[in-house]
Parts: C-alpha cells; sequence; structure tokens
C-alpha cells in the first residue's frame, strides 16, 4: 500500500496559493510562480522517498493515524526541503507516523529537522551510534566528541555538534571527577589527616562537559535515524 503525498496533504494545497492581492502581479509572477514548482518538485521527491521507506521498512500504513495538522505540518516543512539527505528524514518522520509510531508523530520533530543540514544529519547519526544504543540517555565527554567529529568529518562540522545543544538534541552536563581518588583514600589508611585528605582530593578534582541526549533527541534517533523503530522501542 502506497502512501499519496498530494491526496494525504489535500488542505495544505492552500499554502502554495498566489497571496493575493497582497503582492502585485510581476512579484507573484517572478517569485511565487518559481517558489510553487520548486515546492511541487520537492514534493515529488518526497513521495518517492516515503514509498521506499515503507518498502523498506515493511511498515503497514494507516493513513487515519495521522492527524490532518501533523499531515499539514509536515507538508509545509517538508516541501521547503530539496536536500536528500533532509528529504529523506523527512520521509522516515511521514512513512512511521503512518504505522503508528508516537515518536515520528510529534511535530516538534518537523521544527528539529527542518533546521538540519546534511552535515548535521550524518553527524548526528555518527554521534548517536558513537554512544551507544540509546536505550537510556546515552553521554560522551564533549571534549572527545570534538575531537572525534573533527577527524572524522572535519573541522566546519563542529558547527554540528553546537547546532544539537541550541536544538536540545543534546545538552552539556558537568562531571566532577578526581582522577587521584583511589591513591588519596588510600593513604588515609596510613594516617592522613582528613583536612589533608580533603585538600589532596579537591586538588585535583577537574570539571568534564559532557554532551548527554535529551528525552527529544532519543524521540528523533527512534523516529528517523534508527535503522528500524522496533530496534529501539522493543515492538
Amino acid at each position: 500500500m502506497t502512501i499519496e503525498v498530494t491526496k494525504m496533504i489535500e488542505p495544505a494545497k492552500a499554502v502554495l496559493a498566489p497571496a493575493g492581492n497582497t503582492l502585485s502581479e510581476a512579484w507573484a509572477g517572478v517569485i511565487g510562480d518559481r517558489v510553487a514548482a520548486w515546492r511541487l518538485k520537492n514534493a515529488a521527491a518526497l513521495q518517492v522517498k516515503v514509498n521506499e521507506e515503507c518498502a523498506a521498512l515493511g511498515l503497514k500504513v494507516d493513513r487515519a493515524k495521522i492527524p490532518e495538522r501533523h499531515a499539514i505540518a509536515w507538508f509545509e516543512e517538508a516541501t521547503k526541503q530539496d536536500e536528500p539527505e533532509i528529504q529523506t528524514l523527512f520521509a522516515r518522520l511521514l512513512a512511521r507516523a503512518t504505522a503508528g509510531d508516537d515518536d515520528a508523530s510529534d511535530r516538534r520533530l518537523l521544527a528539529i529537522v527542518s533546521q538540519l543540514t546534511p552535515i548535521d544529519a550524518k553527524v548526528l547519526e555518527w554521534l548517536f551510534k558513537r554512544v551507544g544504543h540509546p536505550t537510556a540517555f546515552p553521554q560522551i565527554e564533549e571534549f572527545v566528541a570534538w575531537r572525534e567529529v573533527k577527524d572524522e568529518f572535519g573541522e566546519r562540522a563542529l558547527i554540528s555538534l553546537d547546532q544539537f545543544v541550541v536544538l536540545g538534541i543534546f545538552e552539556r552536563q558537568y562531571s566532577l571527577r578526581n582522577d587521584a581518588g583511589l591513591s588519596s583514600w588510600h593513604s588515609v589508611e596510613s594516617g592522613m589527616s582528613i583536612s589533608r585528605l580533603a585538600e589532596d582530593i579537591t586538588g585535583n578534582m577537574t570539571v568534564t562537559p559532557d554532551l548527554s541526549a535529551t528525552p527529544l533527541g532519543l524521540a528523533l534517533y527512534k523516529a528517523c535515524l534508527s535503522g528500524n523503530p522496533q530496534d529501539v522501542t522493543g515492538g
């Protein structure tokens, strides 16, 4: 069973309609028609990708599971994208939403995906794989993430890490670590005073920033980055 994007999003056609008397005919002719044609071209590409995602995941489609509000929001954001990597993420969101996936049906993810660039998508998928299977809230030392992302994708990709924090996909947390802790506790058995022990421990403590996946980030991963939603949700 295929998903007909143009039929399912019928009410959204008004989005592509000319703005009426608020725009001059010349402006509408130069820009309006080109934008409409461009977005319809994007819709055609999305149609192909949505059907491919459904076939690849063996999803059973139920259009009734997509509220009209969500469908229109998806169409509005998805047809603004002409980059194949981002179109693929939108296609996965729609395909899985029609199969009843709660994470994919979260409209907040549409806004997040619309702000990603192709390199963001690559880094994000790599980062989730790097921190491990996200059944909990995985994290990685920020310095380690910066070094490995730079080695894997180049210095320009470091902007993606900042973008993930801005979008709420990852958040910074701070850990207080003491590398000399074991030796200090061993010393107390040898007669070290409590005050000297405290001084020794605090003197060797460092604050380390970590990048930790947020609940929103995990929802995004499950909805359009994991190979199969059931691999993550356990369904």
